[in-house]
């Protein structure tokens, strides 16, 4: 009997080994409340370099859904996190057709009941004969009425050889029935336009006998942002091509490729059927009508642009910090136009050379940055607290020289300073480099249009419009130079030219002041103190200098050994360590109060496809016009209440220091620099955003949400 028993197991363990199991392999079900989840693989084992397929499956709870590559207007897409054997590698989700989910005034892309995402695996060539486990971390959303975020922990183990691995039967219809959802290539290219706020998408004559048999198109994009995902899909026809049309969404596509799904409705035989095409669509003019609709405004444009960089300049005379250098130069014209008037004359254009020829010299480095994909805009000097802590040494040398407390004669002894002071040909160019560096950290009214733009033109036109940024920053002084009757309305010199210089000292020091508070927000405890007491040692170089005059030689050696090893000194503290620890991209470094959150584009797009009000703050330590309105409109206790009553969303986009992600938020604006106040949801059933002015008032920033009822989705 025993003997029967053996042989009855023998036979058994037999067949085991020459007929394959009756199910395919997988491994261990996981399961949460909403969704069971496993990983299988379409093949048996796997052997040395060879490539399989594993895929994660998911029954999904009836009602509820998880989310493709692009989950439309909320949502998160399934992702897996790979724990693989030494060797072995993942590919990525090959993702599936996606439905679509409409939740008034909201629409989403995903799956419900069942999902199936195919991964590819890939052993190496020195695999041995055993078994491998693979592991993932799988995370999704599933929502209801509610979302919910789920992970779990996977495993699947493989059996191993030295021969590839073959296809299992049992996995057969799941992969084969996955596979059918995937998109197909398109059978021909594809192009797009965006015009008038419309993104159309063109499939042309090449297409061939297809465009007969096309029903309906739906497209489903890769990118985020590109298409308002609610909006209706308008189909139309031409005698040879077929075009989609949907509105354009918050971040619409600008270059190519535009990426994605076509679900074509196709009639086939009698029947209608759908078919999935992936298309990767190039930019092309939709013809030549549209080409010359899109370029007439450009020439009147160009001038426009000119005049308002001109403008835009000529206001930046009135910031706090180019105020004071050119009322100094200003004060020398008076005497010096009685004795040399040519003299002044030819200065004056010396000075106008020193502000376009570093206005262009900063124009061209920015352009040549961006040519190489850097993400910077206007003012991307003061995002280096390096520089910024360097033009707090130039600003307090320069009011230590105008207190008096030395004087230039010379040399490196200057401290930069004797770049700037007198009555040369020299100080005067460099004086309009100076005014060139401290007047661009902010965008005046008028100027952040024209600037914006330059920064998307070809280079000769960007170059034309920041020379007419640097003509209107240089108009002031050569009308002094040029126009006697301009001088006439200045005092006649005499003593009081002295006080006033003196005077005009504590301007340097307070905009060194504001040098320093804008580089405590870009660095650290140690990057501050170090800038401290380099300017206290820029303090000891003049004092130095100053006493070196009166000295005898010994004490003129060691007064000027003194100034050199304290300027050295300077120099090297903030090149060591102005960049320690700097706050990271992205982090709200203004220190206001918790009601602003720090800037996210995703949560932006959230909030504006709820309907919430918003209101975005893109603004800058370094930009006094940012940071006046917002001691003055933002802080209004009347704003406040608005913010409050009406439940409005406060965003900060900290420009201080570098973030591409803020600098593409300004871009898609058409902006180069800071500040820009952006609106949504500001009026019921309105989507589109509001642009508010440059310089606001309380009753601008009120006026904006006027129109909300009390208590929006507080």
């Amino acid at each position: 009997m025993r003997a029967f028993n053996w042989l009855i197991l023998g036979c058994l363990l037999g067949l085991g080994l020459v007929c394959p199991p009756a199910f395919a392999l997988e491994g261990p079900i996981v399961a949460t409340d909403n969704v069971k989840a496993h990983l299988v693989s379409e093949t048996n084992a796997i052997g040395p370099g060879q490539a399989i397929w594993v895929a994660l499956e998911l029954d999904i709870r009836d009602g509820w859904h998880t989310y493709w590559r692009n989950p439309g207007d909320s949502g998160q897409a399934t992702s897996l996190a790979w724990t693989l054997p030494p060797g072995f590698s993942a590919g990525d989700i090959v993702w599936t057709t996606p439905h679509r989910f409409e939740v008034t005034p909201l629409v989403n892309y995903g799956y419900a009941k069942h999902a199936m995402h195919l991964v590819q695996i890939t052993a190496p060539t020195t695999l041995q004969a055993g078994h491998s486990i693979l592991e993932a971390k799988a995370s999704w959303l599933v929502c209801s009425d509610v979302c919910i975020p789920e992970d779990v922990t996977l495993k699947l183990t493989l059996p191993t050889g030295t021969a590839p691995g073959a296809l299992d039967p049992a996995a057969a219809a799941a992969f084969s029935a996955a596979r059918s959802d995937l998109p197909s290539t398109a059978p021909a290219p594809t192009s797009v336009d965006v015009q008038n706020g419309q993104v159309v998408l063109t499939l042309g004559k090449d297409w061939g006998a297809t465009l007969s048999q096309i029903k309906s198109l739906a497209f489903f994009p890769y990118d985020e942002g590109g298409i308002e995902y609610a909006a209706p899909q308008t189909l139309s026809r031409t005698r040879d091509s077929v075009q989609l049309t949907v509105k354009a969404g918050y971040q619409p596509p600008k270059t190519g490729p535009v990426r994605g799904i076509l679900l074509a409705t196709e009639d086939s035989g009698g029947a209608t059927v759908s078919v999935p095409m992936e298309i990767s669509a190039a930019f092309v003019a939709l013809g030549a009508k549209s080409a010359v609709a899109t370029a007439a405004p450009e020439a009147p444009a160009i001038p426009s642009l000119i005049l308002f960089a001109i403008l835009g300049g000529l206001i930046l005379n009135l910031m706090p910090c180019v105020f004071p250098v050119l009322s100094i130069k200003a004060i020398g014209l008076v005497e010096q136009a009685k004795k040399e008037p040519a003299a002044v004359r030819a200065k004056g254009l010396v000075f106008a050379a020193g502000v376009i020829a570093s206005m262009l010299s900063l124009a061209v480095v920015l352009l040549a940055l961006r040519a190489g994909g850097e993400e910077i805009g206007w003012g991307f000097q003061l995002q280096s607290p390096l520089f910024v802590t360097l033009m707090i040494y130039l600003l307090m040398s320069i009011g230590l020289n105008l207190s008096g407390v030395f004087e230039v004669g010379g040399g490196l002894a200057g401290v930069g300073d004797g770049l700037t002071r007198g009555d040369s040909y020299r100080a005067s160019f460099f004086t309009g480099v100076l005014t060139t560096l401290v007047a661009t950290p902010c965008t005046a009214p008028f100027m952040a249009a024209a600037v914006g733009v330059a920064l998307t033109k070809p280079p000769a036109v960007a170059l034309s419009i920041f020379a007419s940024v640097g003509i209107g920053l240089s108009l002031p002084y050569l009308m002094l130079s040029f126009a006697p009757w301009t001088r006439r309305i200045l005092p006649k010199p005499g003593a009081w030219m002295d006080t006033l210089k003196q005077i005009f000292a504590f301007p340097m020091y307070a905009s060194a002041a504001w040098l320093l508070w804008v580089l405590a927000q870009q660095t650290s405890s140690l990057g501050l103190g170090a800038a401290l007491a380099g300017a206290l040692l820029i303090a000891l170089a003049a004092w130095a200098y100053q006493k070196s005059k009166f000295s005898g030689a010994s004490g003129r050696v060691l007064a000027l050994c003194t100034t050199v090893v304290a300027v050295g000194l300077a120099l090297f503290l903030p090149w060591r360590y102005a960049d320690v620890a700097t706050a990271a991209p992205g982090t709200n470094t203004a220190r206001e109060v918790d009601a602003w959150q720090p800037y996210d584009a995703a949560r932006v797009a959230d909030l504006r496809a709820q309907g919430r009000p918003l209101l975005v703050n893109f603004t800058a330590s370094w930009c006094l016009t940012c940071l006046v309105n917002e001691r003055n409109a933002f802080a209004d206790s009347a704003v406040q209440a608005i913010f409050h009553d009406k439940g409005v969303t406060l965003m900060k986009g900290d420009w201080t220091n570098r973030d591409p992600a803020i600098t593409k938020a300004l871009s898609d604006f058409g902006r180069g620099g800071v500040p820009l106040y952006v609106v949504y949801n500001a009026k019921p059933g309105s989507s589109e955003p509001l642009v508010l002015p440059q310089l606001l008032t309380a009753s601008i920033v009120r006026d904006a949400f006027a129109s909300l009822p009390n208590g929006v989705l507080k």
